[in-house]
Formats: structure tokens, sequence, C-alpha cells
């Protein structure tokens, strides 16, 4: 496989006021920290972890939803880190995303034939041709094209992300960076844009970075899984190795966190220990060395001293913990 998108040393620091309105001095909270990630043409990659971890930064990072602070991005096989307005435009209509929220992210005020078509017409599509791509897409994506006529407000949430999934896809981009598409879903419904989700993909050749909080949504639908923690990939691998050998305790933490729903698994006794203890620290200031040390049960006075390094864990399995020893990969 070939990588469509890479960060490499990719970091976004925040300046925000400390001190109160009249302080003139402000710190840096640093969502995104150096990281080098790559996603492969046709695979998803489930990005995981935490609220605040800094995932979705990281997905608006990768196509230009906003600057940088540091490091580069590639798309298939461009730099495209630099790239003024003028030149960016072509790549964008490449990348794309679909949002968590399907009440917020649809202009109340457009019809859907509107809203699928905006992209279309800002890259300068006719509108007699943008027209019968809405159909097209309304098709693909399980809604009748009479929807094209209605509003936001007369759809279901379900129904609506669906539009947003219309309007991201009608490009026909190479790229999506779905956040969090399903979590403001009842779980019904977060099935069927899942599998909605799948079957684009497979049809239109889509890759995808899949950011959720669930771990089970992301089981189902990933290639393979990078686990981030307060700004950092501290592991990524296919998905079967990861949740069957999770490496680093961050992770072993999160999946030993999913309830379970099995009544006969409760039964004998398989029951999940609680979520992870302590909060997550401030992106403000991490702690020093390995940021999970704070709360790892098995922290080594190494850790809060020296940040540990990307190590291979297995094929294809990379880890950031001073307890791995290095695996030939």
């Amino acid at each position: 496989m070939t990588a469509l998108v890479q960060a490499v040393g990719l970091t976004k620091h925040f300046e925000v006021e400390s001190g109160g309105w009249l302080s003139r001095g402000g710190t840096v909270l640093r969502a995104v920290d150096g990281v080098d990630l790559s996603v492969e043409a046709g695979e998803t990659l489930g990005l995981v972890g935490e609220s605040g971890c800094g995932k979705s930064t990281l997905g608006r990072l990768l196509i230009r939803l906003m600057p940088s602070t540091a490091g580069d991005i590639l798309f298939d096989g461009r730099n495209i880190t630099a790239l003024g307005a003028k030149a960016l435009r072509p790549v964008r209509r490449s990348m794309q995303i679909v949002f968590q929220d399907p009440f917020g992210a649809l202009n109340p005020r457009m019809s859907v034939e509107d809203i699928i078509m905006e992209p279309l017409l800002i890259h300068g599509t006719r509108a007699a041709a943008a027209r019968s791509a809405v159909g097209e897409m309304l098709d693909k994506v399980g809604l009748p094209r009479a929807a094209a006529e209605r509003f936001p407000h007369e759809f279901s949430g379900g129904q609506r992300q669906r539009i947003g999934i219309a309007r991201a896809l009608v490009l026909h981009p190479k790229f999506v960076v779905c956040d969090e598409p399903v979590s403001a879903l009842d779980v019904s419904v977060q099935a069927q844009i899942v599998n909605l989700l799948t079957d684009l993909q497979a049809e239109l050749g889509l890759t995808y970075l899949f950011i959720a909080h669930d771990l089970g949504v992301v089981k189902h639908i990933s290639t393979r899984v990078a686990v981030m923690y307060l700004g950092k990939v501290v592991e990524i691998a296919e998905k079967r190795d990861l949740y069957a050998r999770p490496l680093h305790p961050y992770t072993q933490a999160l999946l030993k966190s999913v309830p379970i729903t099995h009544p006969s698994q409760r039964k004998r006794g398989a029951e999940r220990k609680p979520p992870l203890s302590g909060d997550i620290p401030s992106a403000i200031a991490p702690p020093s060395g390995c940021r999970f040390h704070t709360r790892c049960p098995h922290v080594m006075p190494v850790c809060s001293q020296q940040e540990p390094a990307m190590r291979p864990g297995g094929a294809a399995h990379a880890v950031a913990c001073h307890l791995i020893e290095p695996t030939p990969g």
C-alpha cells in the first residue's frame, strides 16, 4: 500500500491568554505535538483517545482547515503544508470532512439541494451538472431525490448526517476525515451510518481517517488504529493486533474500560475494569517524559525523565513506551 496522507512532525500550538484579560503574556496549548502518521490509500485509519487529546485538531490539520505550527503534510506525495489559497484550492477537491454534529453542520436556511451543490459551484461546476450530481449523491446515501427540496430541520439526525456525507462526497474526494460522525446519533442509527460509510468506501475507493472515542465503532470500521494521548500518538497497529495485543498501558486501559453488554459474559464475571483514574493533564503544561506517566499503573523513574520514542512492537505495530522491548517488525 502507498501512503496517501502523511504527517511528519506535525505540530499545532495555540496561544492562550493567562492571568485574565489584563494580562499581556500568553501561554501555549500543545494540541498536537510532533505527530508522525500516515494514512494508506484505500484504508480506514481509526484515531482514538479521550476527549481533549487532539484528535479533531489533527484531522483538521491534515486537510489544511487550520494552519500548522510546525511539521509537514504530504498529500498524494506532494507537500501541501505551505500552499497558498490559490494553489491549495484544486487540492481541496480531494480532501473533505464529515463533521460530528449533523444538526450544526448544515445551514438551516439552505435547501438540501443547495447544501450539496455548494461545493460543486465553488469549484466551477455548472448549475445543471451540479443539480444532476445532487440527485446521484442522494441515491448513494439512501435518501429520496425529493429530499433535495426540503430543509435540514425536516430530517432526523441520521438523515442529516447522510446529507452531510453527500456534501462531503459530491466532489469525489480521495481522502475523507470522519470527525466522530456517529457520536451524536442514537445507537441504532450509528450502525446504519457506519455501514453506509463502509459501502461508499468500497464503491468510490475512498480513504478515511475515522476519529472516534467509541472503540467498538472503531473496531467495526477500521483497517488500522492509532491511539492518541495528549497531543501524541502512542500506539499504532493493525486493528486485529491492537485489539488482541495492546502494548501501551493507555491502550490497555481504554480497551478495559469498554463496557460488556452481553449477558452471558456478565454471568461468567467477564466485566470490564472502571475507566482510567484521574483526568487527562492539561495540554498547557503536559507532564515531562512520557505524558501518560501520571496515570500509568506501571510507571518507572525513567518515565518522568525521558520521552519514549516510537519503537516496533511487532509486524506493523509501533508503540511509544519504556516498558516495551523493541521487537523486530
